[in-house]
Formats: C-alpha cells, sequence, structure tokens
C-alpha cells in the first residue's frame, strides 16, 4: 500500500457560539490552515460547526489541537481516514445559518438529546435483534453505493425531505428506530424530528459510518461510502475508492468507463448520466455539443 501523503479528519459539535464573535473565529481559523498547510471546508453557525479538513499527519495533528483550543470545540471527535493526493483543492470556512440543512422545525441538539449507540453497541444490535427498522438518513447518490444491510433507503434527493418520508413511511410508533448517516450528523436532527413526529425508540449510530467502519471494516456495512472531497468515496478499510470517479455531468459518484462520442476521450460517468446519449461524453463542454447536434 503506498504511503499515506494525506490524513483526513471529518468533524462536527452542536453547541451555541455567539453571533458577535462567529467572523473573528472563522479568522482564527483561517490563519492556522494557512500556517499549516490544511485544506478542506469547515461550516460556522450560531448551533455549531462541521466540517472536514485534510493535511500532511504532523500539520493535521496540530490543526486539530487549534481547533481544541477554542473554548466551545474543546471536546471535538475527530473521524479520520487517509488520502493518498490532496483531497480539496483549498482551504474554506463559510458562515452559514445551519452546519447541516434541514429547513424543518427549528431543531437544536445538543448534550442530551438523541439516544446514540456506539459502534459495538449498534453492531452488537444489528446482530441480536430483527425488531427494528433500520434507516438511512442520506441522499440517493449517497446510497446508492453502499449501504447497512437491510436499512430503508428513503430515496432522498436532499435532507429536507426527510420529515414527509416519515409521515409517508407508515412505520409504528412503537417500532425501535435504528438511523444513520455518513459522520452522525444529519441523524442528530433527524432524530429529533422523529421524536417529535411520535417515535419515543430512536437510536442513532455515534460517529456514523465512518466510525463504525474504524472498527468493523468487514462488518455490517456493504459498498463504500461516500465522502464530500475528492476522494469520492472510501471503502471498508476507509481507504479511498478505486471504484468511483465524480460524474463530470451531475457531480455524483459514477463508475460506468465511457469514450467519449465526441472528442474520444476516456472518462467515468455515473449509471444515470449513462442513460442520455448527449451524456456519453467526457466533459459539460462535450455534452453541449452533442446535445445541439445529435
Amino acid at each position: 500500500m503506498s504511503e499515506r501523503k494525506h490524513e483526513v479528519s471529518a468533524f462536527y459539535k452542536f453547541v451555541a457560539l455567539p453571533k458577535e464573535g462567529i467572523t473573528e473565529l472563522r479568522e482564527r481559523i483561517l490563519s492556522a490552515a494557512s500556517r499549516l498547510n490544511v485544506c478542506g471546508l469547515m461550516i460556522l453557525a450560531e448551533e455549531g460547526c462541521n466540517g472536514t479538513v485534510a493535511a500532511p499527519p504532523e500539520s493535521l495533528a496540530e490543526f486539530r489541537s487549534v481547533l481544541r483550543s477554542i473554548p466551545e470545540f474543546s471536546d471535538l471527535e475527530f473521524k479520520n481516514s487517509a488520502a493518498h493526493f490532496k483531497p480539496f483543492r483549498r482551504f474554506k470556512v463559510d458562515i452559514r445559518p445551519e452546519i447541516v440543512t434541514f429547513d424543518g422545525a427549528k431543531l437544536q441538539p445538543g448534550p442530551g438529546t438523541g439516544q446514540r449507540l456506539r459502534p459495538s453497541e449498534w453492531h452488537a444490535m444489528l446482530e441480536s435483534e430483527q425488531d427494528l427498522v433500520l434507516i438511512d438518513t442520506r441522499n440517493t447518490y449517497e446510497t446508492e453505493i453502499g449501504m447497512f444491510r437491510g436499512a430503508l433507503d428513503p430515496k432522498l434527493t436532499k435532507f429536507s425531505e426527510f420529515t414527509e418520508f416519515v409521515k409517508s413511511s407508515e412505520i409504528p410508533k412503537e417500532k425501535k428506530i435504528l438511523m444513520y448517516c455518513t459522520g452522525g450528523i444529519r441523524c442528530e436532527k433527524a432524530s429529533l424530528e422523529m421524536e417529535r413526529l411520535g417515535y419515543q425508540n430512536v437510536f442513532q449510530l455515534d460517529g456514523g459510518i465512518l466510525k463504525y467502519l474504524e472498527e468493523y471494516p468487514d462488518g455490517k456495512f456493504d459498498g463504500e461510502c461516500f465522502v464530500f472531497d475528492h476522494r469520492v468515496a472510501v471503502d471498508s478499510h476507509l481507504e479511498p475508492s478505486r471504484h468511483f470517479k465524480l460524474c463530470p455531468h451531475c457531480g455524483n459518484p459514477g463508475d460506468r468507463g465511457i469514450s467519449c462520442v465526441k472528442c474520444g476521450n476516456s472518462a467515468v460517468i455515473c449509471k444515470h448520466c449513462a442513460e442520455q446519449a448527449h451524456r456519453i461524453s467526457c466533459s459539460k463542454n462535450c455534452a453541449h455539443y452533442l446535445l445541439t447536434h445529435l
């Protein structure tokens, strides 16, 4: 296996941040990232932080220490994986209304909210219990390349559709519900939303798929896990995908190798774009040409 050139850390925390201090906090984080040659994306909002960052291991370890030196982030937990190349072009800190967009009822996760299962508890429950409902809270382009065995796929195109899925699902209110996502952040709000809708036996996978795969690479998760950087996905051992590339037309994971109808260049596109004649092409420019000339 080739030497790891970059380490990647994903993290989030729901914590109240003072509105008047977020801009100053952003500048502090940008300065540290520049000094340590960190790339990635971090989101700040009044409800907390969410991010995925990457750097050579020594630099990333120091950057994690910088983040933990911020009082509100002192107990940040990181999900770590590998990249054999720089997985982001640059570093960016966005200030947004929410760290994960839900567009539903005002939900504020925090200490004491949600029932969490550590990966070992989650694995044991999947092994021993039959009468439960397992729900994947991610979007379809993520679920199509990997899911826990037996999980329901809500077929979401955006997270704000989750509420309608629950309302129309007819899942009995007394059922034990287990839900999961990539790193845990979506489930923080999804579990509260299910409780708001009358479900009281709701559990979430603490740390998400990424934390589970750290402990159970050959466990109950089948396929690969989509990640929001240029690795596209990671396999069960948290190594960068060798199978999927970003489709040049829609940006979703693709595994269909093609020769561009216009210019002959090789490319990898997704299965949905492969169903459209003009997208049997290597780029949006070639696709536009084919669309107007076919």
